[in-house]
């Protein structure tokens, strides 16, 4: 039987426990949890994936922490999903949520069909003292059929529908409406020349944000699509996405996207719309690959159909330098800048930020002291620029780094790595400097079964007053070989505040685990 089916997955078990002394407890003092991965495989050609997840801690307003699910792959071109699972439509429709149903997937050679019915939500009642409004049950369905290679050219028609099931929970005068949503959208991509390539989306929505509004008669769909009402909208979105590479030595990426304000797909978590965005994005290639060269210039802005009562632009650059001068040295640096405008007329509201960063990073490696060296030098800078006359008095602040990182690696497997670093924030109230040092030892044991690592260090915090801040850690791992793996973890917080605006506490984190594979 053994040759015929196949057991295979992973299996993880955790312990955490948590104390505090001086504060109030930020986490739980203990939270037990368990991750079983498993994947049953028929014939070498029928894959059932499992996965069950569990837990001691309760969580609110969130799905149960309880999830099975099953995705089983029949051969390479099918597969089918039943209980809890996630899969993806394309960037305007469906994607990042989790479905409590059933589905298929077809891929056939060039062809693809997908077809997908579940819940994406589960009803939760309105809680005042935590300010919550409720969450209805919401029912999805979605369907996608295309052919093609994506590499070569491609479609795909696309079909996503959601609706609150307006009876799932209690309702009131302060309980929010429930919505229905359909989005339609045409997916394709083709190679204009072998350098060359274009992928683009194009999309329509249907919304209505009240199911309970009155009826539009001039227009009829059928229910199981969607019910105009008049709190009905309809816009759309596009997408374009162009890909050139003449050579190895460097490419040219193209994105843009326009999405209408009215456009909403609940096939997302969260969507933006009413946003117009481009952005260039070259690379080149230089010194027989070790000098690599990047940048990304972008700018979005909002107010598509002037119904705002500002507009506001974002402007986003980056250039990153990565050069590998021989085998003893190296060097990068990093440059990023963002800037967030609006055109209100009223001062208070005005927006004009700037955003700056700067990181420069030599690297050297060699061998000295009996093992292999690593020294790394780090120095970064960022600042915030308000331009708003009314309150650029109180945004501004910056923010020097400079650090020192000296790793050590012996092959008696003894590992040490000492690491100083400076900070220094200042705003416009206040200057805070932080100098930390610490040092890592670590080393492997038993033919390697067991591996050790023991930090420490401290923190001297100056602002108005001096506080310090020590802290230790400790990892173990001990393989098991075909049994798996134990590790524990310990680590220990300890702040000694200078004066009563600050409290001196002490945090004992630690968590057991048991992880194997089979």
């Amino acid at each position: 039987m053994s040759n015929y089916i196949k057991i295979g997955g992973s299996l993880n078990l955790s312990d955490n426990f948590y104390s505090s002394s001086g504060i109030d407890r930020r986490q739980p003092a203990n939270v037990a949890r368990g991750i079983l991965r498993t994947t049953i495989t028929i014939y070498d050609q029928i894959q059932l994936p499992f996965e069950f997840y569990i837990s001691t801690q309760e969580r609110k307003f969130q799905q149960p922490f309880n999830q099975f699910g099953v995705s089983p792959c029949i051969s390479d071109w099918l597969t089918l999903h039943a209980g809890y699972y996630s899969t993806r439509i394309s960037d305007f429709s469906f994607g990042d949520l989790r479905l409590l149903g059933g589905g298929i997937e077809l891929t056939p050679g060039n062809f693809k069909l997908k077809v997908l019915y579940g819940k994406s939500r589960t009803a939760t009642e309105a809680d005042p003292q935590q300010f919550f409004p409720g969450m209805y049950k919401q029912n999805v369905y979605a369907a996608s059929i295309g052919y093609g290679n994506e590499s070569v050219a491609f479609f795909t028609l696309n079909l996503f529908h959601a609706k609150d099931d307006s009876n799932s929970i209690k309702r009131d005068s302060l309980t929010i409406n429930p919505a229905e949503n359909l989005v339609g959208s045409l997916r394709f991509g083709f190679q204009i020349i072998e350098e060359l390539n274009i992928q683009s989306e194009v999309a329509v929505s249907a919304y209505s944000s009240n199911l309970s509004a009155e009826k539009l008669t001039d227009l009829s769909f059928p229910e199981f699509f969607f019910t105009p009402n008049t709190s009905s909208r309809v816009d759309g979105a596009v997408r374009l996405q162009m890909n050139f590479k003449p050579s190895n030595y460097w490419s040219l990426r193209f994105n843009g996207q326009w999405i209408g304000p009215g456009f909403t797909s609940l096939g997302y978590s969260l969507m933006p719309n009413d946003l117009m965005e481009f952005s260039v994005s070259p690379a080149v290639k230089l010194l027989n690959n070790k000098l690599n060269l990047r940048a990304q210039v972008g700018i979005r802005y909002n107010n598509l159909r002037d119904n705002r009562l500002a507009t506001t632009s974002r402007f986003t650059g980056s250039f990153n330098v990565n050069w590998q001068v021989s085998q003893l040295f190296g060097f990068d640096f990093n440059y990023n800048n963002n800037q967030i405008k609006s055109s209100h007329t009223n001062d208070t509201l005005k927006l004009s930020n700037v955003f700056n960063s700067v990181m420069i990073s030599p690297r050297f490696t060699f061998e000295a002291i009996g093992g292999v060296n690593s020294l790394n030098f780090n120095y970064s800078y960022q600042n915030s620029l308000d331009k708003n006359i009314i309150t650029s008095q109180s945004s501004n602040n910056k923010t020097h780094t400079v650090g020192v990182i000296h790793s050590l690696s012996l092959p008696s497997t003894w590992s040490f790595t000492t690491s100083v670093l400076f900070n220094n924030s200042k705003t416009s109230y206040a200057s805070t400097q932080v100098v930390n040092i610490s040092e890592n030892v670590g080393r492997r044991f038993l033919d390697n079964k067991l591996s050790v690592s023991v930090g420490t260090g401290i923190n001297f915090i100056k602002t108005t007053v001096n506080d310090s801040q020590l802290f230790f850690t400790m990892n173990s791992n001990y393989s098991l070989d075909k049994y798996g793996s134990i590790g524990f973890t310990l680590s220990n917080n300890n702040y000694r505040a200078d004066s009563q605006l600050t409290k001196t506490y002490n945090e004992l984190y630690g968590s057991l685990q048991y992880n194997i594979s089979f």
